[in-house]
Formats: structure tokens, sequence, C-alpha cells
């Protein structure tokens, strides 16, 4: 594995980038997605909280909108706390997702 991909080597180089700023930020608490091949990537081992992310369909076409969406609701539904969801188009309700998401007992 390259030294450029590796996720500690990364997370050094930040560590010591904060320091030299004189910052003395928190790390941020992460949501991991429980995939290691993914959550290495992500900077923190996950997405972070309070924060804004982006997800997109890779096209204009229902199924493209409809695996973001259900990504996205995945997401929240393992999430405690507040969600903002923006829509470009009117066609995805997500009090109606996020409901769907709930494991009800």
């Amino acid at each position: 594995m390259s030294r450029v991909h590796n996720p500690r080597v990364i997370e050094e180089l930040r560590d010591r980038i904060a320091h030299l700023e004189g910052g003395t930020a928190k790390k941020a608490i992460v949501l991991p997605f429980g995939v290691r091949e993914m959550d290495e990537r992500l900077p923190g081992g996950g997405l972070p909280y309070g924060a804004l992310h982006e997800i997109a369909g890779g096209g204009a076409g229902t199924v493209d909108g409809a695996a973001a969406a259900l990504f996205a609701a995945g997401i929240a539904a393992r999430s405690k706390g507040k969600v903002l969801w923006c829509l470009t188009r009117p066609d995805l309700f997500f009090p109606a997702i996020a409901q769907a998401c709930i494991p009800t007992a």
C-alpha cells in the first residue's frame, strides 16, 4: 500500500498541521459505515456529525435518485438528532423515507 493512501499517515499529517496552526480543534465524532474499505478512506473513519454532506445519484433517472435517497435515509436512520434534508426537485419526501427506515418492534 502506498504511503499516500495510508490513513494513519494522513491522520498523523492532519494532527501535525493542526499543531503547527496552533489549533486546539477537537477530533470530530463520526458515523462509520462499518465497511473497512470505505471507513479507512474517510477522514476520521466515517461521516462526521455536524457537517454538511451531499449525496446525489449518478444520473437524472428515477433509479439513481431513489438509490441516493435510500442511501442517505439509511445513514439518517442510524444517527440521532436532527437531519436537514434538501432537494432540487420535490419528488422524494424525506419523512416517508425516514419512517420506512425506522425499525419497528
